[in-house]
């Protein structure tokens, strides 16, 4: 059966009908699949921009200290769905298995992806090349590339805007609607597909 990846971006963390429109855009997917729910870092990742611009602080901690804002918002976005995030690595890899041979009914879960990422980073960096450990690199990609790793069906990119017509990744990302990594790891995703949920 397969299982879908959705990035929510995290300028929806503020959006206050935010659980009722996950559940309504789960609701029309067709086919049915289970969904995993990766949150950018939204404000919580601000915040961190915010404190490298006052500090300059070193790139490799400004990408650690996003990384937790991830956690964050994970920890937030299952609360507002009134569920527990899911962070063990062997938890999601039991499900990842379990939805590829078909075994599990459709379901949505969030996970906090980061010591997936840590763990799986060396394998992505094999078949997607090199990763920065920058503002390059955001949840974009993180999703993008992870989703290529698990081999989810289709990505999908969760936004607050529509995706302008025939758009590249080069020209979303240069227009800061995907960072900069994101064209480089696209062509290894089966799927994507482009959601503004601000439109629901």
């Amino acid at each position: 059966m397969g299982f879908a990846v959705w990035k929510l971006g995290g300028s929806l963390l503020d959006l206050p009908e935010l659980a009722e429109r996950m559940r309504q855009l789960y609701a029309q997917q067709s086919p049915a699949l289970p969904v995993v729910i990766i949150p950018g870092g939204g404000m919580f990742a601000d915040s961190v921009r915010k404190m490298d611009q006052v500090h300059r602080l070193d790139a490799l901690v400004s990408h650690q200290l996003a990384l937790h804002a991830m956690r964050l918002s994970a920890s937030l976005v299952a609360a507002l769905l009134q569920q527990s995030v899911v962070s063990d690595l062997e938890a999601q890899q039991f499900a990842i298995q379990s939805w590829k041979q078909g075994h599990h009914e459709p379901a949505i879960q969030v996970w906090d992806v980061i010591d997936s990422w840590n763990t799986q980073l060396p394998s992505i960096e094999e078949t997607c090349g090199e990763i920065p450990t920058d503002w390059r690199l955001t949840s974009d990609s993180i999703a993008a590339a992870l989703a290529a790793n698990w081999g989810a069906q289709k990505l999908v990119l969760v936004k607050s805007i529509d995706r302008p017509a025939d758009a590249s990744w080069d020209a979303l990302a240069k227009d800061g609607a995907v960072d900069e990594l994101f064209p480089q790891i696209a062509p290894y995703v089966k799927r994507i597909v482009w959601a503004n949920l601000r439109a629901q």
